[in-house]
């Protein structure tokens, strides 16, 4: 087995289109750091305790002038800006730690990358009449298949890892390397605000997204699995992928008793740390238990059309 995942490494790392994506990646982040450079330098020579106090004047001025729906976001932000002023936490002073939780933003740049490729790895033996040799080896199909998923997997998360690597090592030349225990601030219920630890906030943010990249990758793998076409596969995915995110907003506001069972629902995991659930009821192990429920029948989907179809 592991042999057969080293092969299929391989094939992957083999790609140019492999090779577009580290270097799409890299100039990403490199161009984050160069803005950010910018009004790094700017917290420093300008009076920011002034400007935030100002900028708090100017809300409560606009929220006497805004529509009832549109309060509570001045609220919020005004209540934000009060906590940073309290705890004299310049919001513009960037170092390595919170860039490299800055560019969390950008990791559906690595959520698209590897189901491309995850919806590449069998529908493209199909197209190129690869499979039919690789069936014949002395290897069961099953354990072909179980290498190609191990190794979509390896991907999405050596991916997630050298984007979370770059950030840093960018973030300390630009920025330097402290910061990792300056305090992250977030509201649950936007009214109060709390604190943690940059580099918890890190662990925790990346962490879950990526148990939410290998749901999607297994869904991207599973597509690639039905279709012999690998524009078609990736395609398919990309079109689930987007339209599953618009939809989500709509169902939360729905919000029937069905819809905490959808899987686009249960995917931002982060919320249950750093913000609150629209949908009642749902807990992080139960979204947990659902993309897992989800995971096991993609992957048995997957399987059962696998063994019975037939390769010519």
């Amino acid at each position: 087995m592991i042999q057969l995942i080293k092969a299929e490494q391989l094939k992957i790392y083999n790609r140019p289109m492999v090779l577009i994506m580290g270097i799409c990646l890299t100039i990403v982040i490199a161009l984050v750091a160069v803005f950010n450079v910018d009004k790094s330098h700017k917290s420093e020579t300008n009076d920011w305790k002034t400007e935030l106090a100002e900028e708090n004047h100017s809300l409560r001025e606009d929220m006497q002038k805004a529509p009832e729906e549109m309060k509570p976001f001045f609220e919020t932000q005004i209540k934000r800006n009060d906590y940073i002023l309290e705890k004299g936490l310049s919001p513009n002073q960037m170092t390595a730690w919170k860039f490299v939780s800055l560019m969390s933003n950008f990791l559906p740049l690595i959520t698209l990358f590897s189901l491309i490729v995850a919806s590449d790895i069998v529908a493209g033996e199909f197209q190129w009449g690869t499979m039919k040799l690789l069936l014949i080896r002395p290897v069961s199909r099953w354990n072909l298949l179980l290498a190609k998923y191990c190794s979509v997997l390896l991907f999405a998360a050596l991916l997630l890892a050298l984007m979370l690597l770059l950030s840093w090592l960018i973030g300390a030349i630009l920025f330097g390397v402290k910061g990792a225990t300056d305090p992250f601030i977030f509201s649950r219920d936007k009214q109060t605000f709390q604190d943690i630890p940059m580099v918890m906030n890190i662990s925790i943010n990346y962490g879950l997204k990526m148990l939410t990249l290998f749901v999607i990758v297994t869904l991207s793998f599973v597509i690639s699995i039905l279709f012999r076409s690998s524009s078609w596969a990736v395609g398919i995915s990309v079109f689930i992928l987007f339209s599953g995110n618009l939809l989500t907003p709509i169902l939360q506001h729905i919000n029937a008793g069905w819809t905490k069972f959808f899987l686009f629902t249960n995917l931002n995991l982060e919320e249950y740390f750093f913000g609150s659930r629209s949908i009642e009821g749902m807990t992080l192990p139960f979204s947990i238990g659902v993309l897992l429920v989800h995971t096991f029948l993609l992957c048995l989907a997957g399987w059962i059309v696998f063994a019975k179809r037939e390769v010519n």
